[in-house]
């Protein structure tokens, strides 16, 4: 049995259905008041900006804007604007600004431009009076409490969280607002359900140096979140494809004795990772662990994690992120290094 006990990150995962529920009591009018404003001047385009996994959660944000909003959504490079010193035209967006810390001097130039111009711009930090949060009409608090571990986990949550309730709230999609509500449940169910499969899996992980994650659409966005606490916490080189790309080049790379983690739980693009999968079976003989909400996806497997079944695609990036933190921290301690410290690594990372 892993020895979890010291470990801060493990019970900053735990402390997450509060966090979550804490999010949303804290900031449902403020995302209804940006989701009128995008409506009564017919935005039709948004930005989002972040570093981290803070641009983890923006991805999560651009396939909801896009495919429940219909907006034509970016994830900003701020190099454009403070390397570059380019000026694009924003004066139409909404613009999103996300950072745990609120420190970053590069997000802050971007959101300046557009405050500037006239653009829809909110801040998402956990951080009151913070440097971002000095920009923008909106600015809004993930209410997650500290968060004393360097890895990200309730901010990273509490991200996904605002995002969603903003595409919710614009787009008035039933699904994304019965996720809302149950966005707590989920994650508390996620907890209870995953942590002794998690407990099992991990142990084939403990000597690989190198690992492929892979999902397509909502799945790929929550592969890179995945992708970057592995490396952070555990030293282990994993890299993550969405199963779409990984086809065109990098599928030359597969090695039969690299293991996959291939997240599945989005209905609207399994077949994709399915049909991967299945090819790197039949051609390289991979070995992998499937997480899904599905339990006949689940037996494609070598070793599997079952999701709850009920919540699938954005429900699911919700379980998802649970077992992607369950997963980096139990695999860091097995393998001798501390979760809640990763070297190099800085709770205030500011870039210009």
């Amino acid at each position: 049995m892993i020895d979890t006990s010291r470990s801060i990150f493990w019970k900053e995962i735990f402390e997450q259905p509060k966090a979550v529920a804490d999010c949303l009591a804290a900031n449902r009018e403020i995302c209804r008041q940006i989701a009128q404003e995008v409506r009564e001047r017919n935005i039709k385009t948004a930005v989002l900006v972040g570093r981290g996994s803070s641009d983890h959660a923006n991805l999560v944000g651009r396939y909801l804007l896009e495919t429940k909003c219909g907006m034509v959504t970016s994830i900003g490079a701020p190099s454009v604007v403070t390397a570059y010193k380019s000026a694009p035209d924003y004066s139409n967006v909404l613009m999103i600004g996300v950072s745990q810390s609120g420190a970053a001097e590069d997000l802050y130039q971007v959101m300046r431009s557009c405050d500037e111009q006239g653009g829809v711009c909110v801040s998402v930090t956990n951080t009151e009076g913070s440097r971002m949060t000095q920009a923008g009409k909106y600015q809004i608090n993930n209410h997650c409490g500290p968060e004393r571990s360097i890895t990200a986990g309730k901010s990273y949550l509490t991200q996904v969280t605002i995002l969603t309730a903003i595409a919710a709230y614009i787009s008035q999609d039933p699904e994304l607002l019965q996720v809302l509500d149950e966005a707590p449940t989920i994650v508390q169910t996620a907890l209870t359900q995953l942590e002794p499969q998690v407990r099992d899996v991990v142990r084939y992980y403990r000597e690989c140096e190198h690992l492929m994650v892979m999902g397509r659409g909502l799945m790929d966005a929550l592969a890179n979140e995945a992708e970057l606490k592995i490396q952070e916490t555990s030293y282990l080189d994993a890299r993550c494809y969405g199963s779409a790309d990984y086809r065109h080049g990098p599928i030359a790379t597969a090695q039969r004795f690299v293991p996959y983690i291939f997240l599945m739980a989005d209905q609207h693009t399994n077949y994709c990772a399915q049909a991967l999968l299945e090819r790197l079976k039949e051609e390289t003989c991979i070995w992998c662990t499937v997480v899904t909400n599905r339990p006949e996806l689940a037996k494609m497997g070598d070793t599997s994690v079952l999701l709850p079944e009920q919540y699938d695609g954005i429900g699911a990036v919700f379980s998802g992120a649970v077992f992607a933190q369950m997963f980096a921290c139990l695999c860091s301690l097995s393998r001798g290094f501390d979760p809640d410290n990763p070297k190099g690594v800085s709770k205030k990372t500011v870039t210009v």
